[in-house]
């Protein structure tokens, strides 16, 4: 067996050990997944087979994209820190490494697909595979050296999102927005609030990994690290609340309080599992619980409370260990 992907399984399978320790911990994430499979079921089986086949087309792209990147990163990462470099520059290995772990995805796409509705797997296996062509054609565009050692716009775009003066500033942007959009109908015009908010709400959910880490290990609780990311979002809210009810009505401002309030749990999401993990597979695991969350309020509102909270005290509690790791 490849001696790379021997080594990648056994620290994925000890990552996931590690994660699900406790009886209840694997209790919990059997049950997420085995409601995750029943609603995506229950949602893809009543679609038509046009807009089934759309969505098994992007979810097999996406996923896709995802593995190749994932398996391109760790190629990089064994050629130049692992300690089998040498298997890791090697051209036949590094093929049979990548053919053992898209193997991998494929085969756990297929078994999805054939649960949720068999009749798609002819769309979602060609669609990973196209979205492995895609990734594997764009991995080579980076950025000039040049230019990436003179500017690091991120870090600074990110630190300026946390304060409350971006909240304000995406709030009026919204309000701008709906001066316009009065002149459309009732159904379009929520859809716009609705669509802005949520959009405008999402780039104020940036999280600096390695800050949350930092303040985790110094003492800082889950509470304090949401509360210093979250203050755009908490002055979104208090602008934009206020000015869509005056401009709209109650309708409006309520749709816009209920993106404020998505966008914050994922927020708290991010924030909860960067005290855990490193981010890409924190990124990975929010991914997967705001997947789950969104089936669920779709088919069974009631539920998702509970579900979102039963995540957070999840997270939460596995957090409390990393606390003062500094003292």
């Amino acid at each position: 067996m490849n001696r790379l992907f021997r080594q990648d399984r056994l620290i994925a399978s000890n990552t996931i050990r590690a994660t699900f320790a406790g009886w209840h911990d694997r209790v919990i994430a059997t049950l997420m997944v085995l409601a995750a499979l029943a609603v995506a079921h229950a949602w893809v089986a009543d679609r038509p087979w046009r807009v089934a086949a759309w969505t098994a087309f992007g979810a097999g792209m996406l996923i896709g994209i995802g593995v190749e990147r994932l398996v391109g990163g760790r190629l990089a990462f064994h050629a130049f820190d692992g300690l089998l470099a040498a298997d890791a520059l090697h051209p036949q290995t590094r093929r049979r490494y990548m053919t053992a772990w898209h193997g991998v995805g494929l085969t756990l796409l297929a078994v999805t697909t054939l649960i949720v509705r068999p009749s798609l797997l002819v769309i979602s296996v060609p669609a990973y595979l196209a979205g492995v062509l895609i990734a594997g054609l764009t991995g080579g565009v980076r950025m000039p050296k040049r230019i990436a050692g003179t500017a690091r716009p991120g870090w600074t775009l990110r630190a300026w999102l946390h304060r409350p003066i971006a909240g304000v500033t995406a709030a009026t942007v919204l309000l701008l927005l709906l001066l316009p959009a009065r002149t459309l109908g009732t159904n379009a015009l929520m859809a716009v609030v609705g669509i802005a908010s949520m959009l405008l709400t999402l780039t104020l959910t940036s999280v600096d990994d390695a800050v949350v880490r930092f303040m985790t290990i110094a003492g800082h609780g889950s509470r304090r690290i949401v509360v210093h990311h979250g203050k755009g979002i908490a002055t979104f809210l208090a602008v934009s609340v206020p000015g869509c009810w005056i401009i709209l009505g109650p309708v409006a401002a309520g749709i816009a309080a209920a993106a404020c309030v998505a966008m914050l749990l994922l927020l708290t999401l991010r924030v909860l599992a960067y005290r855990l993990h490193t981010r890409r597979f924190a990124d990975f695991l929010v991914s997967i619980l705001a997947g789950l969350l969104m089936l669920v309020a779709y088919s069974m509102p009631v539920a998702s409370p509970v579900l979102a909270l039963a995540m957070l005290w999840q997270l939460q509690r596995r957090g409390q260990a990393k606390t003062w790791l500094l003292a």
